[in-house]
């Protein structure tokens, strides 16, 4: 024999490949996905993979501290009383109070009634006055338009319209009589001044019929529109109708 080694004889250094299980893609992808997968120590992050950012740590948010018990409002102070309103300042003399004031005659004046001046007169200066305003050539008020009367809140007032032909002008007069100066039962009275103008007459008598103003010295003073039985006056704020059928309690009467 050959001292030629024998095949079983022959050992060799080099050590036997080893075999790797093979593995289905299926596999690898539960393997992946489960949480203890851990990755392969020579795999290598894909170029399209981007890092994943490391998350911030969360800022602590500390709780407002409570608020402070609301204080009670205080108590809402007393209304003041409003305070009366002031009496508004008189008003200068116009034409024809600046007249009478340079002859003696003390008038005060009002706001105009549709821009006519308009001026009040004390009863036992109504005479003087009227005579004055009528004669006088500097104002002439010569013509009489009306008397009338007025219950107010706090007096009955008898108006005078009086007009100038010559100066086409004109003049307003009121005498205010205070009702608490008039008598219970009493009528206020004002004297008359028919004896200037003979339309004052039934100017006159229509006033006392309606709302009961006296007016002294008249030389016929009774009602005019009513009868002259009829009882109160019918423009008196406190005049109440009569209820019967016909306002006829006298059978004489000739309602």
């Amino acid at each position: 024999m050959t001292d030629e080694a024998k095949p079983e004889d022959v050992k060799s250094d080099a050590k036997p490949e080893e075999v790797k299980p093979e593995v289905k893609p299926e596999a690898a992808k539960a393997e992946a996905g489960s949480p203890d997968a851990k990755p392969a120590p020579d795999a290598k992050p894909a170029p399209d993979a981007k890092p994943v950012a490391e998350p911030k740590p969360s800022v602590e948010v500390k709780a407002a501290a409570p608020a402070a018990a609301a204080k009670p409002a205080a108590p809402a102070a007393a209304a003041k009383p409003a305070e009366p309103a002031k009496p508004p300042e008189p008003l200068e003399p116009a034409k024809f109070g600046q007249f009478l004031k340079e002859h003696g005659i003390a008038s005060e004046r009002l706001p105009d009634s549709c821009g006519v001046e308009t001026i009040v007169i004390a009863g036992d200066q109504l005479e003087k006055a009227m005579r004055l305003l009528r004669n006088s050539s500097e104002i002439k008020l010569d013509l009489l338009l009306t008397v009338t009367g007025v219950d107010s809140a706090d007096t009955f007032d008898s108006v005078y319209h009086l007009w100038s032909y010559s100066h086409l002008d004109q003049l307003v007069i009121k005498v205010l009589l205070k009702k608490a100066d008039v008598a219970e039962g009493d009528l206020p009275t004002v004297p008359s001044i028919s004896n200037f103008w003979s339309a004052a007459n039934w100017h006159e008598r229509e006033t006392y019929d309606l709302v009961g103003i006296r007016y002294t010295s008249h030389p016929y003073l009774r009602r005019i529109l009513n009868p002259w039985d009829w009882e109160g006056h019918p423009l008196r704020r406190d005049y109440k109708q009569l209820v019967d059928a016909l306002n006829d309690k006298n059978p004489h009467s000739m309602r």
